[in-house]
């Protein structure tokens, strides 16, 4: 090849900078994921400011990566002007300008709340050891913290995860460094799956062999509360079932055993035999909801692929549903006590047309509205509902004894954000993670690993309607890093597949 013709070869992408970088990235995510949810999910306030430190750790790793991408961008620019070729050099990811963009709601949802911390909703007062707390009358229109010593390490502990999160928009090269961390994060989840069920089956009183008191009669593994688990569980599904599908569409049935997609496949049997196992009722539906689907997907699939002798065609769908009925038998014979008891329970709630649990969520939420009505533009603040309800709850024990039921959450965490950030901050927190699909909504290409896990996302989103899955730092950390691993993957599956396209003929 003589120096010219080699000056007029194009590259089909640029190499890497610096795949040390990358490493550290991943790395960095693993770990706090892996910390996350071995310590109670996050929810010890000990274990906080510990994560929070951690993942604090995200902010240079942010600065060095949008550095490198700058640099790849100037380096592919003067690569582009140097061939002459109708082909164009590969862009690592939108703009600079694109990616800052991403991040405004989250600098803005910071501004509100520093600026509440300066207009305290209340001011406390000691009176024989109990916290009375004062109203302070702070306008509607202007940001106000019902407490702000409790927003510090809330704050710092969400932008943290946040901002580590939206590291794996920037640092992934391929997918290949994607789906070794979905593994990561799949044998994760099956230690903790193995874990809570041992724990389980031994009549375990408290967490970890009952070394420590869980404040939840209902815990599992090393979650505090059991739909916390059942959220846990869903994400999992959603990225085993991808992991399944994306080997599914590459090898026939007979080559699958040969692919980490039997692996997979236990992964999938953990998470719906635990889910029951762990006494949440809504986490079970949504579980074999999601296993539904990805049957159906399968045999689709399946159908659509087959070769071979037509009476062997129906065989997929025969093996799909021993399989399914074996599973279920395992996870019923397993969580049989649980479901029986939970079984009594909603037949309890539900016996002489009272419907106990129903009336006290729709009161519970009406209240909460009724909250989240009086300061409708900014909220009471962050993490103000513990603080803030007492006054809004109209529910008691009894009539004679006047005790109010406590609760720190609203068990709809659509409601309690809103209460807390108002129309302008829930608005805000909609936005981050709406911004950086519509910055790459150009270059994500359709695939199962994504596709499912942006099911499974909407399906947490779906639950926060009857349940606080945000309110577990694990199952928040969690779905934040499958959102934007899953944008990624879709967007690295363009640009190959658009590197391939543009490639000549003898390169690819």
């Amino acid at each position: 090849m003589t120096a010219v013709a080699a000056r007029r070869q194009p590259p089909s992408f640029v190499a890497d900078k610096s795949p040390r970088l990358e490493q550290l990235t991943v790395l960095h995510v693993v770990v706090l994921l892996i910390a996350t949810t071995w310590l109670f999910g996050g929810n010890a306030g000990w274990v906080k400011p510990y994560l929070a430190a951690w993942a604090s750790l995200s902010l240079p790793l942010f600065v060095l990566n949008l550095r490198e991408i700058a640099d790849l961008r100037q380096k592919t620019q003067i690569l582009s002007q140097h061939y002459e070729s109708t082909h164009t050099v590969r862009a690592p990811s939108p703009s600079i300008r694109s990616l800052l963009l991403c991040l405004c709601p989250l600098l803005a949802l910071n501004t509100i709340v520093a600026v509440s911390l300066l207009f305290p909703g209340f001011r406390t007062f000691l009176f024989e050891g109990e916290t009375l707390y004062i109203s302070n009358r702070v306008a509607t229109w202007i940001p106000s913290a019902a407490y702000p010593p409790a927003v510090g390490i809330t704050l710092w502990l969400f932008n943290g995860a946040y901002l580590s999160a939206f590291n794996l928009l920037l640092a992934p090269k391929s997918r290949r460094t994607l789906r070794r961390f979905f593994f990561i994060a799949l044998s994760n989840a099956l230690l903790l799956a193995v874990f809570g069920t041992f724990q389980k089956l031994s009549g375990a009183k408290g967490l970890f062999f009952g070394l420590v008191r869980s404040p939840q009669e209902r815990f599992f593994s090393s979650f505090i509360y059991h739909n916390h688990w059942g959220a846990f569980c869903v994400l999992t599904l959603a990225l085993s079932l991808g992991l399944f599908a994306h080997y599914l569409r590459r090898h026939l049935l007979r080559d699958l055993t040969r692919t980490p997609a039997m692996y997979v496949l236990a992964v999938v049997a953990a998470a719906a035999i635990t889910t029951p196992l762990s006494d949440s009722r809504s986490g079970t539906v949504l579980v074999l909801l999601a296993l539904l689907v990805g049957t159906i997907h399968a045999l689709v699939v399946f159908w659509k692929r087959h070769d071979g002798p037509p009476a062997r065609r129906p065989l997929p769908a025969v093996l799909a549903t021993v399989t399914f009925a074996i599973l279920l038998f395992i996870g019923y014979d397993l969580a049989k006590p649980q479901i029986a008891d939970r079984l009594r329970q909603t037949q309890g709630q539900f016996s002489g047309g009272k419907k106990v649990l129903i009336d006290h969520r729709l009161t519970l939420y009406r209240d909460t509205y009724h909250m989240a009505r009086d300061r409708l533009l900014f909220g009471w603040g962050m993490a103000s509902f513990p603080h803030t309800f007492p006054i809004y709850n109209t529910q008691t024990y009894g009539a004679t004894l006047g005790i109010p039921f406590l609760y720190h959450d609203a068990h709809n965490d659509w409601l309690q954000t809103l209460a807390e950030f108002g129309v302008v901050g829930s608005s805000l927190i909609a936005l981050c993670g709406l911004a950086p699909l519509l910055a790459f909504r150009k270059t994500i290409r359709a695939n199962p690993i994504s596709a499912y896990l942006f099911g499974g996302c909407a399906l947490i989103l779906l639950y926060a309607w009857l349940e606080f899955p945000f309110g577990n730092t694990a199952v928040r950390l969690t779905f934040w890093v499958f959102l934007f691993a899953a944008i990624r993957y879709a967007h690295l599956t363009y640009t190959e597949h658009t590197a391939s396209l543009r490639a000549p003929h003898h390169t690819r």
